[in-house]
């Protein structure tokens, strides 16, 4: 064949397949378009989803972080919701703008199932039961552009989001301690009692039970076994130093070690400047160093104080001297102690102070303050750490006390430690609940943790106490203020 008759060929099958093109170029192009424009459209309502999710989860995260079981963690969950993030959505056909809550809820617990959603019974407005927040975003609407042939009746779609978030407790730096729910069963709850001074300033006697078989309750304590082993030298260690390793969460539970550990009072005293027995040894190392101020009642030379009757270390509730306290069984006071004792012995009869924005007027001859109602004791224990007014000569010159409130015995001087000495970071448990769920003696596991609190230590354990730990407990532990808080906000679905 020669050249020019294959290029005639050539031309021939062109012209003849040209036709075919056309007609299946007519038939598919729409098919085509429509799909094209289809895939646009599934994106953009993808694209729309995705940022109505994002703004949910976010605007619940907000919210969840504010739920701490304070008095107003509703109202701050609530402001952080409206005022803490910003989302905007671009595929409105009102065009973008931010994308807002329709509804908030705040729910106290959740259905097993996932899939379930939690009906009216799980919702709360008791901002002390309110634990995870639902956002539902107000929905936007989607334009389809790809043709109304294909489309059918569909013009729009619209599309919303909602959002489930919770905040998962935690603390680092706990002691390996739970203590009994004090308000367990009663029409007050745990959280509402921590935030008032009248509860505050109750001094309470936390005991162990006398025996492994003893049925535990309000006014008791145990001891935790976060090293899964029942290594007591390892428990009493994190009691000792000034930052316990231990970290602890709700939703892990905890674990108890049974019966008292003998060394228990050594370990906790190392917090008021003594050293004795295993700890002795510890006076010069600074992970062990004591709190800023322990006074405590004793005087005598550094490292061998004993008990003084002319020195007075912060006094127990006046009701525990008569044997007449009725709170927890007598574990609890009633709030009532001797400040204007404490304030003539320690601070040279001072005539007023002002503590925690509140002056006192001191009459010792009546033995009575204006108010009447007395500070905490610790507010008392910080007012004298931050106005260098901490008891005994170092601070005063000349002092009515024989005690030297500022630690003497260990060679580095007091702990430099975030977290005061003698604040003790406690798992708080519902014994009476657990004890008829699961009981409570012996080695329990993965037992649920009702809240974290700070507690107070008011004096030094003493060797005839019976495992006694005198404190108040002054708060919960909160996110922000307190820096073993590690509380850790999920959204659950």
């Amino acid at each position: 064949m020669s050249q020019d008759r294959g290029h005639q060929l050539v031309k021939r099958l062109w012209r003849e397949s040209t036709g075919a093109i056309a007609i299946w170029a007519a038939f598919t192009l729409p098919i085509l378009i429509g799909g094209a424009a289809l895939s646009v459209d599934v994106s953009r309502m993808y694209n729309m989803e995705h940022e109505l999710q994002i703004a949910a989860d976010a605007l619940a995260r907000s919210g969840a972080t504010e739920l701490d079981q304070r008095s107003d963690s509703i109202e701050r969950s609530r402001r952080a919701i409206a005022n803490l993030v910003s989302n905007r959505q671009k595929f409105s056909v009102d065009g973008a703008d931010e994308v807002l809550a329709q509804s908030i809820r705040f729910l106290q617990n959740l259905p097993e199932n996932d899939y379930e959603v939690p009906g009216p019974e799980y919702e709360t407005t008791d901002p002390y039961k309110a634990r995870f927040v639902e956002v539902v975003v107000i929905p936007e609407t989607v334009r389809v552009i790809f043709s109304q042939k294909l489309a059918g009746t569909i013009s729009s779609v619209t599309l919303s989001a909602s959002s489930i978030a919770g905040t998962e407790n935690g603390v680092c730096g706990a002691a390996p301690l739970f203590v009994c729910n004090p308000y367990e069963d009663s029409d007050t709850s745990i959280y509402e009692a921590m935030e008032t001074k009248e509860f505050q300033r109750r001094l309470i006697q936390l005991k162990t039970t006398n025996k492994n078989t003893d049925t535990y309750g309000p006014g008791n304590f145990g001891f935790l076994d976060p090293y899964g082993n029942g290594d007591n030298s390892k428990i009493d260690d994190a009691i000792a130093i000034n930052k316990s390793p231990i970290c602890i969460g709700k939703s892990s539970g905890v674990n108890t070690e049974p019966g008292n550990i003998a060394s228990l009072r050594v370990a906790f005293n190392t917090r008021f400047d003594i050293y004795e027995g295993k700890f002795k040894q510890k006076s010069s190392d600074p992970l062990y160093a004591p709190a800023e101020n322990v006074t405590k009642g004793y005087s005598g030379k550094a490292c061998k104080e004993e008990p003084d009757p002319n020195a007075l270390g912060l006094p127990r509730d006046d009701c525990f001297a008569t044997d007449s306290c009725t709170l927890m069984d007598g574990r609890q006071g009633d709030g009532d102690w001797d400040f204007v004792s404490y304030m003539e012995v320690n601070h040279n009869a001072v005539a007023s102070v002002t503590i925690d924005s509140i002056t006192y007027n001191l009459n010792y001859n009546s033995g009575k303050s204006q108010p009447k109602s007395p500070p905490s004791r610790y507010d008392v224990y910080r007012w004298e750490i931050d106005t260098g007014s901490i008891p005994g000569a170092i601070s005063y010159g000349t002092s009515s006390t024989p005690e030297e409130g500022t630690p003497q015995c260990h060679k580095s001087g007091p702990s430099t430690a975030v977290v005061d000495r003698r604040i003790m970071y406690v798992a708080v448990l519902n014994c009476n609940a657990i004890e008829a769920s699961t009981g409570m003696n012996g080695r329990e596991t993965n037992l649920p943790v009702e809240t974290f609190a700070k507690v107070f230590v008011t004096e030094p354990m003493g060797k005839s106490h019976e495992n006694t730990i005198w404190g108040e407990m002054v708060g919960p532990i909160v996110k922000g203020k307190d820096s073993g808080a590690k509380d850790r906000v999920t959204v659950t679905r």
